[in-house]
């Protein structure tokens, strides 16, 4: 049975969450925050599979090659970067606000011909400004929370046309769905993880690890 490049990175979530499960074991001594209203910051480690085939890069003064992002390496490729986040928690409801900064390399990229141009991709970074709406429940320590984000993200991608570098850049935006846990270290402090899935737009999974500071009850 075929199963979907979607259905297949599911496993990967297992890692962020089976690693903040493992950090329960260590909170029995810690004070567990009450799981009353709340502000919190965190910031931690992002890792992002994305399809930017349908992105729409463009540079008005350089040729359009269009086709050479309609495959290899744009219709996977893999960032690495920064998560930050703030967050009010209000009667168990969440309601966040975070920036994405991911970095992907093309260096592996092989060259082609296209529209007399030899075109090869070497490298692709974004930001992505993100609001999300959820809701989360404490057992003790450790909370399990899901979102819906949306997420505003502006994507640069550098190709060598002839070898020449040029920036070709696209604006879009797109949900996904996520679950994590949070784990109380102290009534201030905690780690998180998480898994999310992309519903629209080019996020096709990411995950992360990451601390935070709470202020409240």
């Amino acid at each position: 049975m075929h199963c979907s490049p979607r259905m297949n990175s599911l496993p990967r979530f297992a890692v962020p969450l089976a690693l903040a499960a493992s950090l329960a074991a260590s909170t029995a001594s810690a004070d567990p925050a009450a799981s009353g209203d709340h502000f919190e910051a965190t910031m931690g480690f992002l890792v992002t599979s994305q399809d930017h085939r349908a992105t729409g890069f463009a540079n008005s003064s350089a040729p359009a090659l269009s086709q050479s992002f309609q495959g290899s390496p744009y219709d996977r490729s893999l960032g690495l970067g920064l998560r930050y986040e703030t967050r009010a928690v209000l009667s168990h409801v969440r309601m966040t606000a975070g920036l994405d900064l991911p970095f992907t390399s093309f260096e592996s990229a092989a060259s082609t011909r296209l529209d007399g141009h030899d075109v090869t991709p070497r490298s692709m970074w974004s930001w992505a400004v993100r609001f999300g709406l959820g809701g989360e429940y404490s057992f003790g320590p450790v909370t399990p929370y899901v979102d819906l984000l949306g997420s505003v993200q502006r994507v640069t991608t550098t190709v060598h046309v002839d070898g020449r570098a040029l920036d070709y850049e696209a604006l879009r935006f797109g949900f996904t769905g996520r679950a994590g846990v949070r784990v109380d270290l102290r009534r201030w402090f905690f780690l998180t993880a998480s898994g999310e899935l992309g519903l629209m737009g080019p996020t096709r999974w990411s995950a992360d690890v990451g601390a935070g500071f709470r202020v409240g009850s």
